[in-house]
């Protein structure tokens, strides 16, 4: 195996040359004996902001779980860059991956904060399930689904921890695989223009019921789609009476393709049988997380923290910040472009339309999931008319 330096945030990592596993001009992770991705820096230099803010918060020293760690990046990270730690746990099943962990802590000098494990990730957190040996937080980063590995992650995790789960199989989810995405999340999606939101919710969904067996609550402190991958991170409190919680911010997103109109529906609920604007069959999703997907003062927090380390800190910045905008504001939103077309009118700037909607005392902001939509509480219709208008 060829290997190369990289260096991320404060930590240098021994990594498989992507020079050697390119093909048709692209970087193949798959393809390398141990698995790295690259584009997934982002994605850790948020988890070091989450960690570093969860760490701040406790008392002692915190244990922390990687259990599908690759050549080990998120787990070394976590021991080089995050403060008040007590170990690093990092697993992984490949053989190969095992000497290029222990390289990897070797050269950051945290040998004596990681703890190596040739194991697979479920056994892993099953070994760790009992009172004394959980931990504060685990990041279940997979190549896929997440879903095989949350029951275990829920019964290895701490009262009061952290869980940070990625999906990458963005395709079941967002609802060109449909079948799949019932099999994996027991949810059925929707193919709409906010369909990487229904599949973000369907995600947290999937935990949050896992979570409730064990009369364990999830409630979302960050989350988010960028690039190729979904991510979330959560905060489990144990008690029949926080999990009675989480299960009330489960439901189903109500979806008319003909006239865009939707609407979400607890799970409790009585089910929409036709369009509120214009009569016709409704699409359904879920069940899903029909609750916030940020906290807003936790999310304040990372904005706070000192990101000047990280090579994509103006990128991390950025999409802070829009989720703070967005963070309450009711699930779905409105792609403007979509509407002026449905009008047949011209594409009015999204600005002035978001500047329309609050100027009319509707709880209104853009959102990170795409360029050029709203989020609102606004009525469709009313929507609609701003776009004519405008």
């Amino acid at each position: 195996m060829k290997l190369t330096k990289v260096r991320e945030g404060k930590t240098d990592l021994t990594v498989p040359d992507p020079a050697s596993y390119t093909f048709q001009g692209r970087y193949e992770p798959t393809r390398a004996p141990v698995f790295y991705n690259p584009k997934m820096e982002f994605s850790r230099d948020i988890a070091v902001l989450v960690l570093n803010a969860l760490s701040k918060t406790r008392r002692r020293a915190i244990d922390v779980c990687d259990p599908l760690a690759g050549l080990g990046a998120r787990g070394i990270r976590f021991a080089k860059e995050v403060s008040g730690l007590n170990k690093s746990v990092i697993g992984d099943l490949n053989d190969a991956a095992i000497p290029l962990i222990r390289e990897n802590a070797r050269i950051n000098r945290v040998g004596g904060l990681v703890e190596i494990e040739h194991k697979d990730a479920n056994l892993l957190l099953a070994e760790h399930s009992e009172p004394g040996k959980r931990f504060d937080y685990i990041d279940i980063d997979p190549f896929g689904t997440p879903a095989p590995f949350l029951d275990s992650a829920i019964r290895a995790l701490k009262n009061g921890g952290l869980l940070a789960i990625t999906a990458t199989d963005t395709a079941p989810l967002c609802g060109i695989y449909s079948k799949a995405c019932l099999r994996k999340y027991g949810a059925v999606p929707l193919r709409s223009e906010f369909c990487h939101e229904v599949g973000l919710r369907i995600m947290i969904g999937a935990a949050v019921r896992e979570a409730l067996k064990y009369d364990f609550g999830l409630e979302v402190l960050l989350s988010y789609s960028v690039d190729h991958y979904l991510r979330a991170y959560l905060r489990g409190s144990l008690g029949a009476t926080k999990a009675d919680s989480s299960a009330s911010d489960m439901g189903y997103i109500f979806y008319c393709p003909s006239c865009g109109w939707r609407s979400a529906v607890e799970l409790g609920g009585e089910w929409l049988c036709g369009c509120g604007m214009c009569g016709k069959p409704l699409k359904r999703a879920g069940p899903l997380w029909c609750g916030k997907l940020a906290d807003r003062a936790f999310t304040e927090c990372l904005v706070e923290q000192d990101r000047s380390g990280l090579n994509t800190k103006k990128r991390v910045e950025k999409l802070l910040r829009l989720l703070i905008m967005e963070c309450e504001k009711p699930p779905t939103f409105y792609v403007i472009d979509r509407i002026s077309s449905k009008l047949k009118r011209g594409v009015p700037p999204v600005a002035k339309v978001l500047e329309r909607l609050i100027d009319m005392g509707y709880e209104s902001s853009l959102t990170h999931f795409h360029p050029k939509a709203v989020k609102t509480a606004a009525p469709l219709d009313a929507l609609m008319e701003i776009v004519d208008e405008l």
